[in-house]
C-alpha cells in the first residue's frame, strides 16, 4: 500500500491512458454523432455569437446555413470526381473498341514475355486465355454471389452512416439552440472548469488539424490539376483535379481511387505518355501527403511529426480504420489530461 501511495502520479497516468483507450474503443462508437455535434457547436460558437450580434441571426439558423454550405461543397467534390471516373469507366465497359484494345494489349504482353523467355507466343496466349476463362467461371460461381452479399452489407453500412450524419446534424441544431442553457447547467458541476479547459484544448488542436488538412488538400488539388492538364486526359482538368484532390482527404478513397483506373484506361488506349504522367502525378500526390501531413499537423498540434505518424499507425491497429482520426485524437486527449 505504501508503494501505491508513493506512486500515485504513475497510477494516475496509467489510469488516464487506459481510460482514453477504453473510452475511444467502446464508448465513442456509441455516442460519436453527439460528440461530433458537441465539438462542432463549441468550435463554431464564437462565430455563431458574432452572427447573432451583427446579423441578428439565431445560432441554429446560422449553423444550418454552414451545414448546407459544407454539404454542398462535399457533394460537389464527390460529384465532379465521380462523374469523371464514371464516364471513363462507362466508355471502358460499353465500348467494343476498348475491349478490342484490351485484348490486343494482353496479346502484346504475351508476345513480349514470350520473346523475353524464348517461349512460343501462341502457346502463351492460349494459356492466358484459358486462365481468364477459368477466372470468369470462378467469378460467376463464387465471387459474384459474394459480391452481392457484400453489396447488401455495403448498403446497410451506408444507411447507418447516413443516419449517423443526420443525427449529428440535428443534434448540432438542437445544441446550438440550448447551448447557453447547457453551459449554465454545466457550471454547477465541480469538474466543470477542468472539463471546459480540456475541451478548449481539444478544440484548438482539432482546429489546427483541420487547417493543416485544408492546406494539404489544397496542395494536392493543385498537383492533381497540373498533372491532369499536362497529361491531356480530361477536357476539364481544373474540375477533375479539384474533385480528385478532394478525395485525397477521405481515407477510404484517396487519389488512387481515381488515378489507378484512369491509368489503366489510358494504357488500354495506348496513350502511354499520358498514363506515365498520371502515374507520376499520383506518386507525387502520395509523397506530398506523406511528407506534409506529419510536419504540418505536428506543428499545428504542438507534437513531434513522428508522434503524429505513430498515433495514426497505432490508432489503426487498435481501433481499425477509424483509428486514422481516433489515434491522433487519443494523443490529444491524453496530453490535455496528463498531470
Amino acid at each position: 500500500m505504501e508503494w501505491i501511495r508513493e506512486n500515485q502520479i504513475l497510477w494516475k497516468k496509467i489510469g488516464i491512458i487506459a481510460g482514453v483507450y477504453l473510452g475511444m474503443k467502446y464508448l465513442v462508437p456509441l455516442v460519436i454523432p453527439f460528440l461530433i455535434a458537441a465539438l462542432a457547436v463549441c468550435w463554431c460558437w464564437p462565430f455563431l455569437c458574432w452572427a447573432r450580434r451583427r446579423l441578428r441571426l439565431k445560432p441554429p439558423f446560422t449553423l444550418a446555413l454552414l451545414l448546407l454550405l459544407a454539404a454542398g461543397l462535399l457533394g460537389t467534390g464527390i460529384y465532379i470526381a465521380g462523374k469523371e471516373l464514371g464516364a471513363l469507366a462507362l466508355r471502358l465497359c460499353t465500348g467494343t473498341e476498348y475491349r478490342g484494345q484490351l485484348e490486343n494489349f494482353l496479346y502484346d504482353c504475351c508476345d513480349s514475355v514470350g520473346d523475353l523467355l524464348h517461349m512460343e507466343a501462341s502457346g502463351l496466349r492460349v494459356f492466358v486465355t484459358d486462365q481468364l476463362n477459368v477466372f470468369r467461371d470462378h467469378a460467376q460461381q463464387n465471387i459474384l454471389p459474394g459480391a452481392m452479399g457484400g453489396s447488401w452489407q455495403f448498403l446497410k453500412g451506408t444507411g447507418s452512416w447516413i443516419a449517423s450524419v443526420l443525427v449529428s446534424g440535428i443534434s448540432m441544431l438542437l445544441l446550438a439552440a440550448d447551448f447557453e442553457k447547457l453551459k449554465e447547467m454545466g457550471r454547477r458541476w465541480p469538474v466543470y472548469e477542468k472539463a471546459a479547459e480540456t475541451v478548449k484544448g481539444i478544440l484548438r488542436s482539432v482546429g489546427g488539424y483541420l487547417r493543416a488538412q485544408a492546406v494539404i488538400m489544397g496542395i494536392v488539388m493543385l498537383l492533381c490539376t497540373l498533372g491532369i492538364w499536362i497529361s491531356g486526359s480530361s477536357e476539364s482538368p481544373v474540375l477533375a483535379g479539384i474533385g480528385t484532390g478532394f478525395l485525397d482527404a477521405l481515407p477510404v478513397f484517396g487519389t488512387g481511387a481515381v488515378f489507378w483506373p484512369w491509368i489503366l484506361i489510358r494504357v488500354i488506349q495506348k496513350e502511354y505518355t499520358s498514363a506515365v504522367i498520371l502515374a507520376v502525378t499520383y506518386g507525387v500526390c502520395v509523397f506530398a501527403r506523406e511528407f506534409l501531413e506529419p510536419k504540418l499537423i505536428g506543428e499545428r498540434l504542438g507534437v513531434l511529426p513522428i508522434v503524429v505518424l505513430m498515433s495514426v499507425y497505432v490508432g489503426v491497429k487498435l481501433y481499425g480504420l477509424g483509428g486514422i482520426l481516433l489515434g491522433p485524437l487519443s494523443v490529444l486527449l491524453i496530453r490535455e489530461l496528463w498531470p
